[in-house]
C-alpha cells in the first residue's frame, strides 16, 4: 500500500483551496490548507503535520506565494513547492538559460494538470532526496 502523501494548499480564495482540495483528495492525497502564505508558514513551522509539498497562489495579502516559496527553500526538510496564478509573475520566469523554473500552474487549470503537476513534483523530489 502506497504511504499518503500530504500537501499543503495555499490561496486566499476559500472556493479553490476547496476545488483543488477535493480533486487532491480523490487522487489520494491527503490536504492540510491555509488561507495565506503566514497561516501556512505557521503550519510548516509548528512541524505537528508532516507535508511532502506546497501548493501556492502566488498573489496573496500577508504573505505572498514568492516571500513563502523563499521562506520554504531554507527550511529543513526541504519541500517541493508548485506555484499557482492567473499570469506568470516576473520572479518566475526565465532570466537565463541555466535557471531553474519553479513548478508552475498558469490558472485555470484541469484538474488532469493538477493531478499530474503534482505527481511530478513528488517524484522529481523523492528522486533527489
Amino acid at each position: 500500500m502506497r504511504e499518503q502523501r500530504r500537501v499543503l494548499v495555499v490561496d486566499d480564495d476559500s472556493g479553490i483551496r476547496t476545488l483543488v482540495g477535493r480533486v487532491l483528495e480523490r487522487a489520494g492525497w491527503l490536504v492540510v490548507d491555509a488561507g495565506d502564505g503566514a497561516q501556512a508558514l505557521e503550519i510548516l513551522e509548528r512541524g505537528k503535520v508532516d507535508i511532502d509539498l506546497v501548493l501556492t497562489d502566488v498573489s496573496m495579502p500577508m504573505l505572498d506565494g514568492l516571500e513563502l516559496g523563499r521562506r520554504i527553500a531554507g527550511m529543513t526538510p526541504p519541500r517541493p513547492v508548485l506555484y499557482m496564478s492567473s499570469e506568470l509573475p516576473d520572479a518566475l520566469a526565465p532570466e537565463g538559460a541555466d535557471r531553474k523554473v519553479p513548478a508552475f500552474l498558469l490558472k485555470p487549470f484541469s484538474m488532469e494538470t493538477l493531478v499530474t503537476a503534482v505527481v511530478g513534483l513528488l517524484a522529481a523530489s523523492a528522486a533527489a532526496g
